[in-house]
């Protein structure tokens, strides 16, 4: 059963996670994995990660989060979070994580945030290709 659901709208690529809980490691790491295949075919520059379905997530999860931050720098694609609840969002302002993190209360904000940071453009110099473990 996959994870996430995805779709584009216009250069963006939304990644819906459809997790209500993301606390089981077994459950965390085929996230991830899903996630960084997305990130690994994708050719768009742009990737909104959407929370709506998420309503407690473990500090596993806020983990495998900085891994696919990590990851979306390598790949030269910036990443936006939208949709996270009061609760969820506490814990990012609590840990910092809301600095390390775009995030914004829905995907229309989301989306208007990536048109101000510079444009919507096609990323001409993909870095090579990595291994997912």
């Amino acid at each position: 059963m996959a994870l996430v659901n995805t779709e584009v709208k216009g250069e963006i690529l939304v990644v819906i996670l459809d997790v209500p809980r993301l606390v089981d490691q077994t459950i965390i790491d085929q996230c991830y994995r899903e996630l960084a295949e997305l990130l690994h075919k994708t050719e768009e520059e742009h990737v909104l990660l959407h929370f709506g379905r998420v309503a407690f997530m473990s500090s596993a999860a806020l983990g495998m989060l900085i891994r696919l931050n990590k990851t979306c720098k390598e790949y030269k694609i910036s990443l936006k979070l939208c949709d996270i609840s009061s609760d969820i969002r506490q814990v990012f302002t609590i840990t910092n994580l809301d600095k390390v993190f775009s995030i914004h209360t829905d995907a229309a904000e989301a989306m208007a945030a990536f048109k101000k940071s510079g444009g919507l453009f096609f990323r001409k110099n993909r870095p090579k290709r990595h291994e997912l473990s």
